[in-house]
């Protein structure tokens, strides 16, 4: 009786499902499942009231009117709702219950209950938690890229565009905000009832909300009220930088409305900051979420901090017109939401820094983490391909974070800045409160220049990995010449230059001098010899912060790629150049380099030879400093390379406050860090350290928090599996953030070996934390698993989970070749480690 059941369901689903296609609604939402869908359905409104209990644990009952218009009756109505189908407590149309199937994590409804024209259909629920992040205290939703549909039913893809009208019960005391205004704020049964107006049309990954014991400030800037609602409880760091916060936000509307001529498009203007917010921020219109540390800085922060504020409020900001007023069509545009904010960001931080060298600051921030995704053998072109909206995070990486940008400056500068912000402004136009591809711009542009931009396009945004250029010579000049390229024919164009020097060796050649080019340019061993022995001479070339950057990152490509290199010499280099630098965007690449060498390439033997002069010039850096925000970026390294018993004293005497360093202010977070580098350097302290830094953290979250991680610390090897154990289950990795800083412990280079066992458990775990996991979520996994070891053991677990699993996901394939290529490349020197 139960086959003959299942025969008549899977004939009913065939008949009432098929999408043009005669098949079942696969899990996620399929290309086909969105275009059908994209074509029968549109005028859609979401009604939702949703009930939160105290604390984390109790159900949220929800209620939701959906309410759209539809073309055709040729097929079933399909309702994502990635839960188990006992989440569904009744499906109405006009207070009638319907008969519905619930497949594949889908509501799918005959069409028979439906008809042409307009439909509204009711449906009571248990909200799923996936996406709640919820805590005993506080909730916030997530919802990108597909997630929405994890809380409540909908139509979870980006081209359905639709408002929302929301309302939420709360446990009294507590705080709630949406996209919208709020509407109403009442009191029943001894819970706040909060009522938001309804929304503008938005994509279903935009729609958000956070509910909980915040505190919350408003502001007038420029004539615009904003809200910001956070949980510091440390009163003279949010009073330190509140003023700055609302003034950054302020001052990247005001660019954005006069470069786009579109003024701000959602009304309403609040940010929430999220103490381990899973990003560093999140455009949900008119109510941005953020990593509360992201805004909230430590006294005296570097430049680069001070930078990285400003840009992840300038980027979010951004978002509102590109990504939130027009929306990618479907999944794999979605570098073009990324690109957009993060090159307008580029643009806004340059008025409020005038200090900087911006040229300096666009190459360093962004070609370096290009490179270490185009340099490996699982590079992934720009615009990818997407087959199910389900795998669309794998999508998000350094390629459309950073490589994008710097192609999109590279058009700016082929078609002029005017031509550019024109072309932008009529997308923008046409497109407004729509979806739109990168194929409807270049379209756009196409029009306006005689230059072939589709040509260009082809190369740059549609195939993967970075052009090799070696110096040659054309016509008796010295010249840049594109090696051999992985694929036949391709031409990376671009306009390439070199700086010159004769001198008594010859004529020395410094490739890419001037930072515009993108690729590997390699040097000979005279120019790298020369540019180390005369840094910062006073010369018109030495002395130009963009040109020692890129030769910087000219060196440090060719010392990955050759398995010759010697990282000894380039530690001894970076010792002897950084009292010499005073520019702190060169100075943290410096020390990102030298932090990186020193983990990844030195062996155990070669570490400790240069430990000793290491500490001593960090240390020395560290005191002698004047600019304070420097001095915190020596005090950083020091903390993460010390291990001597004299360093490790200094960092003890730090963290207890015997030693005051004149400038060093050292916040909660800092005191937090040096505990748990003392308790993974000198096991014989950690219990007494750990434990007193518990008792001294006085903020709730950085306390649960620390709580978290201290198993990972723990020196028992036991007691350190257990905790490894426990991040196999999904409750374990609810806190993202914790779990990454936990890993980072784990795998620690000084405990690398003991961790080589977690390394296959962790790549078996990766499809699993893809579908669970937040965005960034898989590739933070790989990167904190896998960047602390260096063994050939650890490459070789790794090659043997890629060559027994041939048909492994491409997507997540390309992710562990990327996180596992510093690995490859240290166990390539290892013969030379050796000899």
């Amino acid at each position: 009786m139960k086959k003959i059941c299942l025969l008549l369901l899977t004939i009913y689903l065939l008949q009432g499902c098929k999408m043009g296609s005669n098949t079942t609604p696969e899990k996620g939402v399929s290309f086909a499942l969105n275009e059908y869908r994209k074509k029968t359905i549109d005028s859609i409104q979401y009604e939702i009231t949703l009930d939160i209990p105290e604390g984390k644990s109790g159900q949220i009952r929800g209620e939701e009117t959906v309410t759209f218009n539809l073309a055709s009756l040729d097929s079933a109505l399909v309702l994502d709702f990635n839960v188990d189908s006992s989440s569904i407590t009744s499906v109405t149309i006009g207070e009638k219950n319907v008969y519905y199937q619930f497949v594949n994590e889908h509501i799918v409804i005959p069409s028979k209950h439906l008809n042409k024209g307009k439909n509204s259909i009711h449906v009571s629920f248990i909200a799923g938690d996936l996406s709640l992040n919820r805590s005993e205290d506080y909730l916030y939703t997530l919802f990108v890229p597909d997630r929405a549909s994890t809380c409540f039913p909908l139509f979870d893809q980006p081209n359905l565009k639709a408002s929302y009208r929301l309302t939420l019960k709360t446990p009294a005391g507590w705080e709630a905000v949406s996209n919208s205004k709020l509407r109403s704020k009442t009191q029943e049964n001894g819970k706040n009832i909060y009522q938001f107006r309804e929304t503008k049309p938005i994509s279903s990954y935009l729609f958000a909300f956070a509910a909980g014991q915040f505190s919350k400030a408003t502001k007038q800037v420029g004539g615009r009220e904003m809200t910001m609602y956070y949980r510091e409880t440390d009163t003279a760091k949010v009073n330190r930088n509140l003023g700055e916060v609302f003034n950054l936000h302020a001052k990247s509307l005001t660019w954005l409305e006069k470069y786009t001529d579109f003024s701000y498009p959602f009304g309403k203007f609040d940010f929430v900051l999220i103490p381990s917010f899973q990003y560093g921020g999140m455009e949900h219109p008119g109510s941005i979420f953020y990593n509360e540390s992201a805004l909230f800085l430590d006294e005296n922060p570097s430049v680069n901090r001070l930078l990285a504020r400003a840009s992840v409020i300038a980027h979010e900001s951004a978002h509102m017109w590109f990504g939130d007023l027009v929306t990618m069509d479907w999944f794999n545009d979605v570098w073009l939401k990324e690109v957009f904010a993060n090159f307008m960001a580029a643009k806004i931080v340059q008025p409020s820094f005038p200090e900087i060298n911006h040229e300096l600051r666009f190459l360093l921030a962004h070609y370096p983490n290009a490179y270490e995704v185009d340099r490996t053998r699982g590079a992934n072109p720009i615009l990818q391909e997407l087959g199910n909206l389900k795998n669309a995070g794998t999508l998000y990486g350094a390629i459309i974070y950073m490589k994008a940008p710097i192609v999109m400056r590279k058009l700016e500068k082929m078609i002029g800045r005017n031509l550019m912000q024109q072309s932008l402004q009529e997308y923008l136009e046409t497109y407004a409160f729509k979806n739109a591809r990168w194929d409807d711009l270049i379209s756009i542009i196409d029009k306006k220049t005689p230059q072939e931009i589709a040509k260009w396009s082809d190369v740059w945004v549609k195939t993967p990995g970075m052009p090799a250029y070696e110096i040659g010579e054309k016509d008796y000049k010295t010249t840049l010449m594109q090696v051999k390229d992985s694929v036949s024919g391709r031409i990376w164009q671009q306009p390439l230059t070199s700086k010159e020097r004769d001198t008594q060796d010859g004529k020395l050649v410094f490739p890419n001098g001037d930072a515009s080019g993108y690729g590997y340019f390699e040097m000979d061993s005279l120019s790298k010899k020369y540019f180390i022995e005369h840094y910062n001479e006073p010369d018109s070339i030495f002395n130009d912060p963009v040109f020692k950057g890129a030769m910087w990152v000219n060196i440090w490509e060719g010392f990955l790629r050759d398995p010759k290199a010697n990282p000894e010499l380039l530690v001894t280099n970076l010792l002897k150049m950084l009292p010499k630098e005073s520019n702190p965007l060169l100075i943290d690449y410096m020390l990102g380099i030298l932090q990186r060498t020193c983990w990844s390439f030195l062996n155990e033997k070669e570490r400790s030879s240069q430990q000793h002069e290491l500490e001593k010039v960090l240390w020395q850096l560290l005191n002698e400093t004047k600019d304070k925000g420097i001095k915190t970026s020596y005090f950083r390294s020091f903390k993460n390379l010390a291990t001597t018993s004299d360093g490790l004293e200094k960092m003890k005497s730090l963290w207890n406050g015997k030693l005051v360093i004149k400038d060093l202010v050292l916040s909660e977070d800092d005191k937090i860090s040096l505990a748990c580098e003392l308790a993974l350097k000198q096991p014989e302290i950690s219990e007494q350290v750990l434990q007193e830094q518990l008792t001294n953290t006085k903020n709730p979250d950085r306390k649960a928090k620390l709580e978290f991680v201290i198993p990972a610390l723990n020196p028992s090897e036991p007691i350190r599996d257990e905790f490894f154990e426990s991040l196999k289950k999904e409750a374990s990795r609810e806190k993202e953030a914790w779990v990454i800083d936990a890993l980072g412990y784990l795998h620690h280079p000084l405990r690398a070996k003991s961790a080589v066992k977690y390394l296959r458990p962790s790549l078996e775990m990766l499809q699993e934390i893809q579908l669970t996991g937040d965005i960034f979520f898989p590739t933070r996994w790989l990167h904190s698993t896998f960047s602390g070891h260096s063994s050939k053991e650890a490459a070789a677990v790794v090659n043997a989970f890629l060559i027994q699993n041939p048909g492994y996901p491409s997507f997540l394939r390309n992710k562990i070749l990327q996180e596992t290529d510093m690995l490859q490349r240290a166990v390539e020197k290892l013969p030379r480690m050796h000899e």
